[in-house]
């Protein structure tokens, strides 16, 4: 490593995925993670060290004599861990002139090890989540258009087909009467048509700001997970707003 012993970070205890936290993770992946696969900490902060060094080397072939930067910092989150950097001379001294100002931290996917970076605003915000929920790990994330769904299948059962589709119509005036009894109907019987699904979806629900999305800088060593292919739950969200993730070039 280029950088100049191990890198100053906030005294913290070092922080375990144990119990609940590793039931979390099953739970969100719907499928068994072997324990030995799960990104540790100090993991974590080799991969971030690693990149930090990829970025110096790479302004220095440029001619550029870079600011040195370091780890600063390790939060655990459920998804991944967060990895805050400084300026080596931060971290060494405090000294608040030599601080970096203006980027979010790295994200350390704890299954697989993809590196991901964030903007201060969706740091702060928490907005990288949902982001990360769906295009990432492909989770289904309950959108107002499950809502919408579910609406409807109670309104037919109570009210008949016709009233449900008519209840419809006020929500998504531009659906012929048609296409709204049809809409209905396949909510009642498997899923509604794809085609009128996708209409809802660009009424309802607002796009995600690329801002405020995870950057994907190298993916994990595996693949990530996949939506059920036969037919299980998937994000209406992912389905317009989020093509996969293409690892970025490197120097």
């Amino acid at each position: 490593m280029g950088h100049a012993g191990r890198p100053v970070r906030d005294s913290e205890p070092q922080q375990r995925m144990i119990g609940c936290g590793l039931r979390n993770l099953l739970v969100e992946t719907g499928s068994p993670v072997d324990a030995v696969r799960v990104i540790d900490r100090e993991t974590a902060i080799r991969i971030v060290e690693e990149e930090l060094e990829r970025q110096n080397q790479k302004w220095a072939a440029l001619g550029v004599d870079p600011v040195r930067t370091a780890v600063l910092r390790v939060k655990e989150h459920e998804l991944v861990w967060k990895v805050y950097w400084q300026s080596e001379e931060y971290a060494r001294t405090r000294n608040p002139d030599t601080m970096l100002i203006g980027h979010g931290p790295y994200l350390v996917d704890r299954i697989d090890g993809g590196l991901h970076q964030i903007g201060v605003v969706s740091e702060l915000e928490g907005a990288w989540e949902a982001d990360y929920r769906v295009r990432i790990r492909g989770l289904a994330v309950r959108t107002v258009v499950d809502d919408l769904h579910d609406e409807m299948r109670e309104a037919a059962a109570v009210r008949g087909h016709m009233r449900a589709a008519g209840i419809l119509r006020r929500i998504l005036p531009m659906l012929s009467p048609a296409q709204a009894l049809e809409y209905v109907s396949g909510l009642l019987h498997t899923d509604a048509p794809a085609h009128l699904v996708a209409v809802a979806v660009e009424q309802l629900i607002e796009p995600m700001d690329p801002v405020l999305t995870a950057e994907t800088l190298r993916q994990g060593r595996s693949s990530t997970v996949e939506p059920d292919s036969g037919g299980g739950p998937r994000s209406h969200r992912q389905a317009r707003d989020h093509p996969e993730a293409q690892p970025l070039p490197h120097e």
